[in-house]
Order: structure tokens, then C-alpha cells, then sequence
């Protein structure tokens, strides 16, 4: 497994951090989280945790659970109760795809799973109806294609290795995500380590991959995760580069059977002209829902400051960097830099209307919900945390 964090390991565990001020907001969430060393020798094993947002703020629902592994680290969630899941189990033999249903309680029910390659960390459905699903395999440096017509019966179709970096073959492919494009035609993989991003042709008769040129990045800019904007007609792509703690802005052009990038801007993923603090990372990348802001996370800057709403303790954050698009070039203009509610927000996710968004900040175990203005793009008051026993590392909403 990837080594924990102990950062305010100190913190009592589980402890439910509520919002004095009411909730006008009510659902679930649903969190993963690897495992914890919560005291010398002593691992608490990872699962996944519901989490209820209400009046009281947020309230744990059940036990962790087992369902989808010890080690999950991605969740997708379609169409309200079909829910798929990942186990990393990076460095101790094959991961897992688990499908799953959730029940009305937001706790879930098994249905079906098949093994992995090593160290899957993200998974994307593609297809007109979400038919085959791709897992990211980092540890194994491949691609995985299922079947998940029956979620009962998960079916591997298709496995694509990637090669090591070519001028430099100690070093190992580590894709991070696989991300389909608008046109449904194209998807994606940002390779941390060997600094491509993989591009494949989708068959969208055939739900087949055909590999096409990567489109390379400079040494040791470390792609991590992207997002795609369809805008008018045109067409961007943005890339948050985890090593250069920056955003790759890029405009996209179609040929016969082809998708080439454009670069438009690089710039820090806190809008600044300042050199990023050393140890720092970029995390994760989101557009809004109604496609007018890019939401970014930094790990272990811990510039900002993050006052506990349940007892006022200070805690050091990192950032939640918040850009405006403009529509018509795709620019991004810095809007708000808002503390994330701790350290190493290794994933945040927005709700259905971008009013709440919801952090999983790894270095203290801590998953918050923050009110958002959908008019603005700016992030707001707390109205829910929760101190996990385990390293969250991604939290969607259940609405």
C-alpha cells in the first residue's frame, strides 16, 4: 500500500465536526480512503465510508465498508444507485473493479467485481450508453478495458500496456487517469512519469481502442489529471501537471481519425507568477457543472489557513485554486484561492448544481463540505466535516 500520512494523526479519530450553523443542504456522500497507521504498528484498514450531510453537518452511516477492498482509491457513481469502485492495492499483487448498488441509506450492496493489473487509481466509462469502462493501472503501467453491461458479471476485454520513458528506461509509465472527450470519440490518459498523455481512437460501433500519437510533455512536468471543455465550437482541454504544480491549457483540433492539442498557456495552479513551495504537488482538476469555472487542488503548499467550524482549532490548508473561463479562447482567470479545509486534497468533487463541494483531505483524514456560489465560482462557509479513521483520498456526492 502507499505509506500514510501522519499528519495531525493526533487528531481523535472519527470525530464528527459539525457546522453550528443549520444545513440547508441534505444527501450523502460516499468516501474512499486508504489505510491508516493510526499509532505505531497499528493499521486501520481502508474502505468506504457514507457519510450523511444534513442539519447536524456530517454524520457517518454504518461501518467502513470492506465491499469494494482495503485499498480503494476511485469511486463513479451512475445514474443515482450503480456504483463502481477500485482497489489500488498498489505494491501487493492485482487490484480489483468492484460494481456495487447503493441502497437508500447510502450504504451498499455487492454485485460483482473481476481482478485487476496492480495499482488501478481511476476509472472511466466511454461507450453512447456507458457500456465498457477503463481503469488506470498505475503500479502495472496499463490500461484496462471491461464490459460492464452486466454489472454482475464485469468482463476484461482488453489490456494496453505503456512502455517505459524512451530516453530513460528506469523510469516507468504511471498513467493516473483515462478522460473520454465531448464527441464521445477520443479519450485521454495523462502518464504521470514518463510525461505523455496517451491519446486513443474510440470505435464507437466496436467500443474498441486504437492507440495514436502521445502528445509529450517536457521532462519532469508529471500530467496528472485533465478535463475537457466543449465551448461553442470549439473544443479545450486542461491539464493539471503534478510535479510542475501547474494547468496546461490546450485548444483541440479534429482530423480524420485524430486529435491534436494546441498549447495556450501554462501557468501555476494558484494563478501567480510565484515559484511553487518545494515539496508541493497539483492534484486534482474539475470544471463546475454549468462549465463557467476550473476548480484546482494543491497538496502540501499549506499557505492558508482553515478555522474548525465545530471548536475554531486552526488548521493549515492547502488551496482550492478557482479560475473563470472565458468561453470564447478557453483563458482562465484567477478568481479565489479558498483554504481546502486541511492538507494534501488529494480529490474534491462538486454536487449535482455546483452549490457544494466536497474535499477529501488526506493529511489529516478530514472530508469537508463547503457552500459555493454558482453565480461567482467562490467557495464559501464550511457546513460539514468529518475526521475519518482512514487516509481519505475521493469523495463524490450521492444525491
Amino acid at each position: 500500500m502507499r505509506a500514510p500520512h501522519g499528519i495531525f494523526a493526533a487528531l481523535s479519530a472519527g470525530l464528527s465536526l459539525s457546522s453550528a450553523a443549520a444545513c440547508s443542504k441534505q444527501g450523502l456522500l460516499l468516501v474512499s480512503s486508504y489505510p491508516f497507521e493510526s499509532s505505531p504498528g497499528e493499521i486501520v484498514k481502508g474502505g468506504v465510508t457514507t457519510l450523511k450531510l444534513g442539519n447536524k453537518g456530517l454524520e457517518q452511516v454504518g461501518e467502513i465498508s470492506s465491499i469494494c477492498g482495503t485499498n480503494p482509491s476511485w469511486q463513479t457513481l451512475v445514474g443515482g444507485d450503480q456504483y463502481y469502485c477500485i482497489n489500488e492495492n498498489f505494491d501487493d499483487g492485482p487490484g480489483a473493479f468492484t460494481s456495487a448498488k447503493v441502497n437508500t441509506d447510502g450504504t451498499l450492496a455487492f454485485v460483482g467485481n473481476s481482478s485487476t493489473p496492480g495499482g488501478p487509481v481511476h476509472i472511466a466509462l466511454f461507450g453512447e450508453n456507458g457500456e465498457r469502462a477503463i481503469t488506470s493501472n498505475f503500479a502495472s503501467s496499463s490500461l484496462d478495458v471491461f464490459n460492464i453491461e452486466n454489472p454482475a458479471k464485469l468482463q476484461s476485454l482488453d489490456n494496453k500496456p505503456f512502455p517505459p520513458r524512451a530516453d530513460n528506461e528506469t523510469i516507468t509509465s504511471r498513467p493516473h487517469q483515462a478522460v473520454v472527450d465531448p464527441t464521445g470519440g477520443f479519450v485521454v490518459i495523462p502518464d504521470l512519469s514518463v510525461d505523455l498523455l496517451h491519446i486513443f481512437s474510440i470505435d464507437q460501433t466496436a467500443l474498441t481502442l486504437t492507440e495514436l500519437p502521445a502528445h509529450p510533455f517536457g521532462n519532469g512536468t508529471g500530467p496528472r489529471h485533465a478535463a475537457f471543455l466543449k465551448s461553442g465550437d470549439k473544443t479545450f482541454l486542461y491539464v493539471i501537471a503534478e510535479k510542475k504544480v501547474s494547468i496546461l491549457g490546450f485548444e483541440v483540433s479534429y482530423g480524420t481519425n485524430s486529435l491534436t492539442l494546441s498549447e495556450k498557456f501554462n501557468i501555476r495552479t494558484d494563478g501567480s507568477e510565484n515559484a511553487p513551495a518545494e515539496g508541493s504537488s497539483g492534484a486534482e482538476i474539475t470544471i463546475s457543472p454549468d462549465n463557467k469555472f476550473l476548480t484546482v487542488s494543491t497538496r502540501n503548499e499549506t499557505t492558508l489557513e482553515y478555522t474548525s467550524v465545530a471548536d475554531g482549532t486552526k488548521i493549515p490548508s492547502d488551496a482550492l485554486n478557482t479560475f473563470s473561463i472565458d468561453p470564447a479562447t478557453g483563458e482562465l482567470t484567477h478568481v479565489q484561492s479558498a483554504p481546502a479545509g486541511g492538507s494534501f486534497p488529494r480529490h474534491f468533487s462538486f454536487n449535482k448544481d455546483g452549490s457544494l463541494v466536497a474535499v477529501a483531505c488526506g493529511g489529516e483524514n478530514r472530508v469537508n463540505v463547503f457552500e459555493r456560489d454558482v453565480g461567482t465560482g467562490m467557495i464559501g462557509k464550511a457546513v460539514g466535516e468529518r475526521v475519518l479513521t482512514t487516509q481519505v483520498n475521493h469523495v463524490i456526492f450521492k444525491e
